[in-house]
């Protein structure tokens, strides 16, 4: 089988870059060639140049086309709409990154303009992406009507997706991102260490929260609790291409709060990416503090320290995760490998907490579950699985998705 990736790639610095390199791999190992067409290529800015694009390659070699949908990918939409009107084209899938739009973000203008133009206040750039959203939902529901298949992560992703995009169901494969490879040593011995990993554009609010609830932790249980600690770390304005209002760590430093925490707070301000996985080992759990972004805005690139890459993470080297239930990562504890709490109760957050300080087994199995995860998630053991789904979309073929 042939397959043609439309995704950024590396050298692209982007994590869905590396996401991208990461599945052609796995494609390999399960005997898929596959091509990358859209490396070298600069960004196409409408359907017409898109569709000039691809009416000077010939696919005909091609089985499926495989498209990696995520905010800010208009150069990869622009071309699987071009394809989609190819009489006679190769079947065509793509996994949403972003459910449950395609992309996520308004396509046509003047809303693109606007939404896209970062010195306009906020509130103007999600006014435009509401206004778009019934251009956009039109536009989504077009292009996935001549999808063979979609993939996505969770069931509650492809629910939404099912329907946001009048699809069936069926037509939905709901598979897990792989993870990388690595090592999954023993919990550290000690006190329980928390890491709560910032990136990009994480909102300071919910850092906030986090605090105050340890404040209460403290407040209630005195010197009668076990000893603990929490890492704050994570990127800077000093290594963000973002304004410093994307540097939420900074602020944080200045809340008076922590002042009454002590020594049970470290930092690791702008830690090397390299490094992330030795210090995700040397604690005993990830705290997830996020909340969705305002509606329209979700478009920051993610980084090894935004919600999915940190996850991915924790996952990977077998440590347990805690995240806010609004969050859109919420679906990564269900096999037991952790818990959700709600942004701004503190009372749930406490609760947690204190269930983790005074009943260690319950930390440990949530450490099993994690490690379990990590084997069958990755990308060696995901190969069959994705080889499956494209086996069947180009069986069912695009023909078979437009009836």
């Amino acid at each position: 089988m042939r397959l043609a990736l439309l995704s950024p790639l590396p050298p692209d610095p982007s994590r869905l870059a590396h996401h991208a390199a990461q599945f052609r791999r796995a494609l390999n190992l399960g005997g898929i060639d596959v091509l990358t067409p859209l490396v070298g290529q600069r960004p196409l800015e409408s359907l017409e140049a898109a569709r000039a694009w691809v009416a000077e390659r010939d696919w005909r070699g091609v089985d499926v086309v495989h498209a990696e949908l995520a905010p800010g990918q208009r150069t990869v939409y622009w071309v699987l709409q071009a394809l989609a009107r190819l009489p006679h084209g190769p079947a065509l899938t793509a996994t949403v990154h972003a459910p449950p739009g395609l992309l996520g973000q308004p396509l046509h203008a003047p809303f693109a303009g606007v939404y896209h133009a970062r010195w306009l206040p906020r509130l103007t750039r999600q006014a435009s992406a509401w206004l778009a959203a019934p251009f956009t939902r039109h536009s989504d529901r077009r292009l996935a009507r001549r999808l063979a298949g979609v993939l996505c992560t969770s069931d509650a992703s492809a629910t939404r997706l099912a329907r946001r995009l009048g699809l069936p169901r069926e037509r939905i494969t709901v598979l897990p991102q792989g993870l990388p490879e690595l090592a999954c040593p023993p919990l550290p011995s000690g006190p329980l260490k928390l890491l709560c990993l910032s990136g990009p554009g994480q909102a300071l609010r919910p850092l906030q929260d986090l605090v105050a609830a340890l404040g209460q932790l403290v407040a209630q249980g005195g010197d009668d609790l076990p000893p603990w600690q929490l890492t704050l770390a994570g990127a800077t304005a000093a290594s963000c291409f973002e304004p410093p209002r994307h540097d939420p760590l900074t602020r944080l430093q200045a809340d008076p709060r922590l002042k009454a925490l002590g020594d049970r707070i470290a930092w690791q301000l702008d830690p090397d990416p390299q490094d992330l996985p030795a210090l995700m080992a040397a604690h005993h759990l990830l705290v997830l503090p996020e909340r969705p972004q305002p509606w329209g805005l979700g478009e920051a690139e993610p980084g090894p320290t935004a919600p999915q890459g940190a996850c991915d993470l924790a996952l990977a080297v077998g440590r347990p995760l805690l995240v806010a239930q609004q969050s859109g990562q919420a679906e990564q504890v269900t096999s037991g490998n952790g818990a959700t709490y709600t942004v701004g109760d503190h009372a749930t957050l406490l609760a947690v907490l204190q269930d983790l300080l005074t009943d260690p087994d319950r930390l440990s199995d949530w450490a099993t579950q994690a490690r379990r995860q990590a084997t069958s998630r990755q990308w060696t053991q995901m190969s069959a699985r994705y080889v499956g789904f494209f086996q069947q979309a180009v069986a069912r073929s695009t023909r078979a998705a437009t009836k």
